[in-house]
């Protein structure tokens, strides 16, 4: 049903009140429990579960159903592709995101409810704790908190580090414009950050969530989450990310320094984690950062930047890696995204 739906552009008219709680899971059946139990345990009552299963070779699809939750099955479909059939089958008039190892605080859903109701605002948002471990099989404890920084343009502050807002620290108001955003499906999309750079881009209004708690705690760990990727995969998502803004922008309303500062950085980052792996791909996020000038180079490592000055970035970046790789050889890739 949900397949046909997304097929037919449709989507179940959305209940006044209703919080639909999307998680896309994956063989996560040693944490979904704990996830689960963080959405039921909400002070805001008025809510559901959508969990869509996407493969699992383990209990997560049990899990999930003894919770009470609506559990959509599909095979292969990926992070982007999961979250658009849990809108699909979503009938909440607002639609709260969560990966199936994070867990909400017991007053974030009702809290972020309130302020769209009282701002007429369309996405609510709010810094994030992490969940960090001292040592392996060691407990969680809250570890830093995040406080993004979003600037007037709100594209552009979405697309940097800086901004960066876990998408479940967000709770956003299905509207006409909400309703016409999907994730991409493309094998190694940056799909969450695309989802809410779109979100800005069409026009939603954002508002921020003042509080002293955070609602959000995103577990970072050592283990199989279902938002891990190869840190190759996610450099080359993030370099399409900045493509896809950047031709946006040059066609709405040109490139300004804002906009710069955030291609530039996603441009950086790519470059740098393909650059021993891709030598192809690197030349080309390379040459897309170089084309903003100097806004590119001011985005490298201290050090990095000065050798660039001596003999150029692609020579730098050459070194740079052989460097990296003589000091640790061995080095594990791999990204928390």
């Amino acid at each position: 049903m949900a397949h046909d739906l997304i097929g037919m552009g449709l989507r179940p008219a959305p209940v006044h009140g209703l919080v639909s709680v999307i998680i896309p899971a994956h063989n996560a059946g040693a944490w979904i429990a704990e996830t689960l139990a963080s959405v039921t345990e909400q002070t805001y009552r008025d809510v559901e579960t959508v969990v869509v299963d996407d493969g699992s070779s383990d209990a997560t699809a049990q899990v999930a159903e003894s919770f009470g939750a609506t559990v959509v099955r599909t095979r292969g479909a990926g992070p982007g592709g999961a979250r658009n059939l849990g809108m699909a089958a979503a009938r909440g008039a607002f639609l709260q995101f969560l990966d199936a190892d994070d867990l909400l605080t017991p007053k974030k859903i009702g809290r972020q409810v309130a302020v769209l109701d009282a701002t007429g605002g369309e996405v609510a948002w709010e810094p994030f704790d992490h969940l960090v471990q001292a040592a392996p099989n060691a407990p969680f404890t809250r570890g830093r908190r995040v406080c993004p920084e979003l600037g007037d343009d709100l594209a552009a502050s979405l697309l940097s580090s800086r901004g960066f807002v876990q998408i479940g620290a967000m709770l956003i108001r299905r509207t006409p414009r909400t309703d016409a955003v999907w994730f991409p499906t493309a094998r190694g999309a940056v799909e969450d950050i695309r989802y809410v750079v779109e979100l800005a881009l069409v026009g939603a209004r954002f508002v921020s969530t003042h509080t002293e708690d955070a609602g959000l705690l995103y577990r970072q760990h050592g283990g199989v989450r279902y938002s891990t990727r190869p840190v190759v995969s996610f450099a080359r998502g993030c370099a399409d990310n900045a493509v896809w803004a950047q031709r946006y922008w040059e066609q709405h309303g040109g490139l300004t320094a804002d906009r710069r500062a955030a291609l530039a950085e996603a441009y950086a980052f790519a470059a740098r984690q393909l650059a021993p792996h891709d030598p192809a791909a690197f030349e080309e996020v390379a040459a897309r950062g170089l084309a903003l000038g100097p806004e590119f180079t001011k985005r490298l490592p201290s050090r990095l930047r000065l050798l660039t000055r001596l003999i150029g970035y692609r020579r730098a970046e050459r070194l740079a890696t052989q460097w990296r790789r003589m000091r640790s050889p061995d080095r594990s890739l791999g990204v928390d995204a």
